[in-house]
């Protein structure tokens, strides 16, 4: 039996171990106002509370990809291949309107119903309502039940009434929060926690109260992943306590959050290799803090180069290593109880709710 330890005890001997200095020069400074000490014991904090991401149907998320649709059957086969490689949801960043045949191209030999569809809007002058009429009309034409397709349709814009689109494709989301933009590195995660909460609460404000909860259902975050890995699963985490704080305002009656993880673009550098290795922690990161999708950026791709055969098949094995070998699939909210996790969650949490507050 080893003897019993306190919060002191443990002070006493970092104090100690520094030979004079104190021992607040290991304190680390997230911003303004968020301290987080070197260490923490049940004495000083003990967290009474069950796991954040309980409630969760299962704890897989879907792998995802990202592709830059430039031309369709050079789409399509970068589909195909990244489907054969194991990838569960895809994000297509398409750049010109859409008609039937376009799609049908694009689209040919997906087996839609087993996978997510995220479709990405980069500049296309069209109508939400004209976009996703077409789009029924060819999953109708194709023969798909409409209620077995998921995934969701990024337009670039909050004023879309999500209420309204909703009728042409129910299980869609199509009140996408992209946060992509307002990670500022760890240092700012707070801040980058109010504007998606900002973002997203601005989709609810615009909805009457009887279609409350189908806008809540319809909203999916896009929240990015930055290298401090620590930080990073609790901003996920604290997203979860915050946003379930603002549907319990709204009165939505069934909360839910959808988290899709995409790599933060200046967390790469131009060495592919320093990129391929620190995917692992990232890809842990947004795993951990309770993503549902996530999207690992291809090593190169920081260096200004094109995504490669070879460096989207390492973006996809990376996750098929935590998930096969790393068993991260198997539970719900791992970093629960963890006493450095805990109070890191609920200090970015206490601080974006302040920010959001404000604005």
């Amino acid at each position: 039996m080893f003897p019993e330890t306190y919060y002191a005890d443990w002070r006493q001997q970092l104090e100690k171990d520094l030979k004079g200095k104190p021992w607040t020069d290991l304190q680390w400074h997230l911003g303004d106002d968020i301290v987080v000490d070197p260490f923490y014991h049940p004495d000083q904090y003990f967290p009474q509370r069950l796991p954040l991401l309980a409630g969760q149907e299962k704890a897989a998320w879907a792998i995802g990809e990202s592709l830059e649709i430039t031309e369709l059957q050079l789409g399509n086969q970068e589909i195909l291949v990244a489907l054969e490689g194991g990838v569960e949801a895809l994000e297509l960043h398409l750049s010109s309107p859409m008609g039937t045949e376009d799609w049908t191209v694009l689209l040919e030999n997906v087996q839609l119903e087993y996978i997510t569809l995220n479709l990405v809007l980069s500049g296309i002058n069209q109508e939400p309502s004209t976009f996703l009429e077409g789009l029924q009309r060819y999953f109708i034409g194709q023969g798909f039940e409409l209620e077995k397709l998921h995934g969701s349709v990024d337009f670039g814009q909050t004023a879309v009434s999500v209420a309204a689109l909703q009728k042409d494709l129910p299980c869609f989301q199509l009140g996408v929060v992209n946060g992509l933009t307002l990670h500022q590195g760890h240092t700012a995660s707070a801040q980058e926690l109010a504007g998606l909460l900002q973002v997203g609460e601005a989709y609810l404000a615009a909805a009457s109260s009887t279609e409350l909860d189908t806008v809540a259902q319809s909203i999916l975050f896009k929240v990015a992943i930055g290298k401090s890995y620590f930080v990073e699963i609790a901003k996920l985490r604290a997203l979860y306590i915050l946003w379930f704080n603002v549907l319990k305002a709204y009165g939505v009656q069934k909360p839910s959050i959808a988290i899709a993880a995409h790599f933060a673009p200046d967390s790469q550098d131009e060495n592919a290799n320093t990129n391929m290795i620190r995917a692992a922690t990232q890809a842990m990161s947004a795993i951990i803090g309770g993503a549902q999708e996530l999207y690992v950026l291809p090593s190169n791709v920081g260096a200004g180069e094109s995504p490669t055969p070879f460096s989207r098949r390492i973006a996809r094995n990376v996750q098929h290593l935590l998930r096969q070998e790393s068993y991260l699939d198997k539970v719900q909210d791992p970093a629960a109880g963890s006493f450095y996790v805990e109070k890191l969650t609920e200090e970015l949490a206490r601080k974006a709710w302040e920010v959001f507050q404000q604005q």
